[in-house]
């Protein structure tokens, strides 16, 4: 594993152990699925206003079929993004343990975030592209501090700030693609962010 090569830590158990992780993700996934059974429901009810409202009444057989569908059609969506999110997040939490990693939070010319993940001299190690939480990029000074990384990096990877209070996905990028990358070097790690990667990043979680 490659935090291991850098002294980083590693949780000892998968990141579905952390407190909450799990719950929270589980959640998420029963939303998504309740989701799409509402979407049921209401194709159910629709198809019911046809063939019993509109007889007696076609305008209200209309009204009602028409918001039945349109709830049905949101609903489905919703539950089945909400699935196509989740579900990965939830088989690599299942699969895979935290990584303490020093980051540098940037962005491309395009606008999308980025997640470079920091040896201790400064080099980017890897980088991966991150739909970072508004709350989570705005509430790092500079851009830089302490992420969790669960996942193969090269690819499907969950993150989570320190203490999993905020959970997202993040894709492996090809190696040197950005431009900070393929400049070299940032300024090495500071002492405390690497004393907590090496040292202290799931003390608490361990005790």
């Amino acid at each position: 594993m490659l935090a291991d090569e850098y002294g980083y830590q590693v949780s000892g158990g998968t990141a579905a152990t952390h407190p909450g992780v799990y719950e929270r993700l589980r959640r998420e996934r029963t939303a998504a699925r309740n989701g799409m059974l509402f979407a049921v429901v209401m194709v159910a009810a629709t198809v019911a206003a046809v063939k019993w409202v509109v007889p007696v009444s076609l305008n209200a057989g209309v009204a009602v079929a028409g918001l039945a569908g349109t709830l049905a059609f949101f609903s489905g969506l919703g539950g089945a993004v909400g699935l196509a999110v989740t579900a990965p997040k939830l088989t690599v939490a299942l699969s895979h343990p935290f990584q303490a990693w020093p980051c540098q939070l940037e962005e491309t010319k395009d606008h999308q975030r980025l997640i470079l993940l920091l040896a201790p001299d400064g080099s980017v190690a890897r980088e991966l592209d991150s739909a970072v939480p508004d709350t989570v990029w705005h509430g790092t000074p500079d851009g830089r501090g302490m992420l969790w990384i669960a996942g193969d990096l090269r690819s499907q990877c969950l993150v989570a700030t320190p203490d999993a209070k905020e959970l997202w996905r993040a894709k492996g990028r090809p190696y040197g693609a950005s431009p900070v990358a393929a400049g070299g070097t940032l300024r090495a790690v500071e002492d405390e962010l690497l004393r907590t990667a090496t040292q202290q990043a799931f003390s608490a979680w361990m005790q």
